[in-house]
């Protein structure tokens, strides 16, 4: 089975950044090729723990014969997460896996492809890298994820505070898959740049390790979306939809 994600640059050319998670992971060293050919490919990206269940794969497609083609290659058991980044092999993963979507909504890609670090105003902020004591301020703030999702990304150094004067005001994280997210400033320093701040520090981070940064911001977000905008950052032209398959 071809396994050589290069394959797959014809689906990828039509919009490069939509699929630029799949291509990172993969550069990265993160991710490992299940499947790749001219029209599709899936990446499997083991979790933490490298136990059954704890798996987030990312999978793309030309059209549907490919998208159940891929499907047969996921655990038929389920209980994984999964990037389909075309939503018309949605409702065959619902009826495959009984998945559901994990994020309400289609989700763009953003990335930043200027090999240049961003300038940052000075706001005294400060990027550290969290260690266990910030795990409760950080759960009580986001709950997209549970706390065993969060205390992993803790331990391997993927969560960050932003401090200002010593004080926590928020933080930022990398996802399991290499995506830039988990930003959250507490509601006392809204409105003040510090989102725009502490991401732009992130972007500069992931510059210095040679990634190219990215992220996913909901469609409907109109707030997040201005502030990819703002600090410089490529969206997609295409979605993906963040699934649970249970």
């Amino acid at each position: 089975m071809n396994t050589d994600l290069s394959l797959c640059q014809p689906l990828f050319s039509q919009d490069p950044v939509r699929y630029l998670d799949m291509t990172e992971a993969v550069r990265r060293g993160i991710g490992s090729v299940l499947y790749a050919s001219p029209t599709a490919a899936l990446v499997d990206i083991p979790g933490p723990e490298q136990t059954e269940g704890s798996h987030t794969y990312l999978m793309c497609c030309a059209g549907m014969e490919d998208a159940r083609f891929l499907c047969g290659l996921l655990p038929a058991a389920g209980g994984f997460l999964l990037a389909a980044h075309e939503e018309f092999s949605v409702p065959l993963l619902k009826e495959r896996f009984g998945a559901t979507l994990f994020l309400e909504g289609s989700s763009y890609q953003a990335a930043f492809l200027a090999p240049q670090p961003l300038r940052l105003p000075d706001r005294g902020l400060t990027l550290r890298q969290l260690d266990a004591g910030g795990l409760p301020q950080v759960a009580a703030h986001y709950k997209l994820e549970g706390e065993d999702y969060l205390r992993s990304l803790l331990e391997r150094g993927q969560l960050f505070g932003g401090f200002l004067d010593g004080v926590m005001i928020g933080f930022v994280g990398r996802h399991t898959e290499g995506s830039i997210g988990l930003l959250e400033i507490f509601p006392p320093y809204r409105r003040r740049g510090f989102a725009s701040a502490l991401e732009g520090h992130m972007i500069n981070l992931e510059l210095s390790l040679g990634h190219v940064p990215f992220g996913q911001v909901l469609t409907d977000n109109a707030p997040s979306l201005a502030l990819q905008r703002s600090l410089g950052m490529a969206l997609s032209a295409g979605t993906l939809c963040w699934l649970s398959c249970d």
